[in-house]
């Protein structure tokens, strides 16, 4: 018995019984028909065959559908031409329980009480379904899915001696939506792509894009396998063009084809804020089903794919011109190797490439930047000066670059910091500000300005929260600014563990919330975030609709990738 148990197999995985239940079946057709079902969807595919007639018999219903693959569409067409259930045909109705399960165990070969004899009327109402089905037969194949029902496969097995199919399968019991299952192994005629809408920065110019997902020729292989899938990042039209949401088209078309001659394959309407990026995968389940695998809200979008392709603007107004303050704070921690200050100066330097792009080249966007730092210990009103660095307005380029050039200031406080000079700064630059400019203070920085005076109290720390010593009034100075000067205010925030409520700093927490609310007041976002999301936030008011006014629909490239340009026409 030992020896017995040792030399047992293991317990199959889910993947040999698939394969093994495919060998099955392929064995299953190779013994009843004179064609192999592959030879016959290749001839279709081919042009060989114009069309199939498929002829579907169930447990419980008969169908027949014409299938055509004339390769003007992403895959085969079944158009249906006869449905209906055994016992809605007469010649069986009156041999059959009118209750589905008795019905069921008699059409499996079942005895009941009273013995009947089903496969006669089964072949008579087989007959009928198909002598009154107004249709001219083509090759014919049929599908027999109830394999080991023997009345149901003797009244098949009658037919076929009238008929004479091209095909005969003999499937499991099983009644499937559409005959879809019997195509999945036809080739694409052409090739399925993901459309886009790219956008130049510089030129405004908006272009259909697309990028192959699966070239002609592909094929499924193992419906049950995990088939790799094909991913592609994608990003939100530019804000003030778009309407939060886009559309993913996936086509299908040969490489040289114009627009106009795109077939859909599936259209997805997603929710992309502005800025925001995405992946989208996909899958080929067949030659015109793909899959769409994506972690947001998507639904089916209703406009055809004319409408979304017509539609796409050709060119985006030009945006207004771009002042950007960028203020920087350079103090922070040290010890065990601390890098919050240089990881705060290549995110500011990320943020002016992105808005850079985002707006395009030339003059359009103006940046100067203000690096502060802290209040020494025991300054008098005016004894120092925490800004430390100043920039006046220059090309995107010069900024990046003197970014750069700066270094770690020591950190003297561990809950405030100089940011409150920064609003004053501002109120030297409006001969700065270009007339029709849109203008942002952008903060990128970890602790809120001191206060004027009544400082929060602190409950666990034994430091106090310093006041400001040159007494300024920060929060009128930055009204002023926004109100007179039209600046907006975006900040990006390194938080410091006490602003975490469960620190058990409340007084601090709540204090320093309200301050960063004010200095992000069109848009707070933490450290790390996606420059081009926190550049959405800088530009958006900048970018103007297309020039008529239409927002675009389609996803946007993230990167150039393998897009191609579609052809003219």
């Amino acid at each position: 018995m030992a020896h017995l148990v040792a030399d047992r197999d293991p317990a199959p995985g889910p993947q040999a019984w698939s394969r093994a239940w495919h060998e099955v079946l392929a064995g299953e057709s190779a013994r009843t028909t004179r064609a192999g079902l592959g030879w016959v969807l290749t001839s279709l595919a081919g042009g060989r065959l114009p069309a199939l007639d498929l002829l579907e018999i169930g447990c419980e219903r008969l169908r027949l559908s014409r299938v055509t693959y004339d390769g003007a569409v992403a895959g085969p067409d079944a158009q249906p031409l006869a449905d209906a259930a055994w016992c809605d045909l007469a010649p069986a109705a009156s041999a059959l329980p009118a209750e589905r399960l008795p019905r069921l165990f008699l059409l499996a070969g079942g005895a009941g009480s009273v013995p009947a004899d089903v496969a006669a009327p089964l072949r008579r109402a087989l007959r009928s379904f198909v002598r009154e089905t107004p249709h001219h037969f083509g090759p014919l194949v049929v599908v027999v899915r109830a394999a080991g029902w023997r009345p149901v496969e003797r009244a098949a097995e009658t037919l076929q001696e009238e008929v004479a199919p091209l095909l005969r399968l003999r499937l499991p019991a099983h009644w499937p939506r559409t005959p879809d299952d019997l195509t999945t192994g036809l080739p694409l005629r052409r090739t399925v792509w993901l459309t886009g809408a790219r956008v130049d920065g510089a030129s405004g110019t908006v272009g259909l894009v697309r990028r192959a997902l699966f070239p002609a020729g592909s094929r499924t292989g193992d419906p049950h396998d995990t088939c790799p899938a094909v991913q592609v990042p994608v990003t939100a039209p530019p804000d003030g063009a778009t309407t939060g949401e886009s559309v993913a088209a996936v086509v299908s078309a040969g490489r040289d084809e114009p627009p106009s001659r795109w077939r859909p394959v599936r259209l997805d309407r997603l929710e992309l804020p502005p800025g925001s990026r995405a992946t989208l995968r996909y899958r080929l389940r067949g030659p015109g089903r793909v899959e769409l695998r994506y972690d947001g809200h998507h639904e089916p979008e209703t406009s055809p794919w004319t409408s979304l392709a017509h539609g796409t603007p050709r060119r985006l107004s030009r945006p207004r011109p771009v002042d950007l303050v960028l203020a920087l704070e350079i103090a922070g921690p040290q010890a065990g190797g601390g890098t919050a200050v240089e990881e705060r100066l290549q995110e500011a330097a990320a943020v002016v490439t992105a808005v850079r792009e985002a707006v395009g080249s030339g003059d359009t966007l103006r940046v100067g930047l203000i690096g502060y730092r802290d209040h020494a210990p025991l300054d008098r009103p005016y004894d120092s000066d925490p800004i430390v660095h100043r920039v006046g307005m220059s090309t995107a380029q010069v900024a990046e670059q003197a970014l750069s050039g700066w270094h770690h200031s020591t950190l003297r406080h561990d809950f405030a910091t100089g940011l409150e000079h920064v609003p004053h700064e501002l109120t030297g630059w409006r001969h700065l500000w270009r007339p029709d400019s849109h203008r942002v203070l952008l903060v990128v920085g970890s602790r809120p300005p001191h206060p004027r005076s009544r400082p929060p109290q602190v409950l666990r720390r034994s430091a106090p929260v310093r006041i400001c010593p040159d007494r300024l009034e920060w929060e009128a100075a930055l009204e002023a600014v926004r109100h007179h000067d039209g600046v907006a205010c975006v900040a990006v925030v390194d938080e410091p563990a006490w602003m975490d409520h469960l620190e058990g700093e409340p007084h601090l927490a709540r204090w320093a919330d309200r301050a960063w609310d004010l200095f992000g007041a069109e848009g707070r976002f933490t450290a790390g975030h996606d420059p081009r999301r926190i550049a959405a936030a800088v530009a958006a008011p900048a970018l103007c609709l297309p020039e008529d006014g239409v927002p675009i629909r389609l996803v946007v490239p993230d990167g150039d990738g393998e897009w191609l340009h579609a052809a003219a026409g």
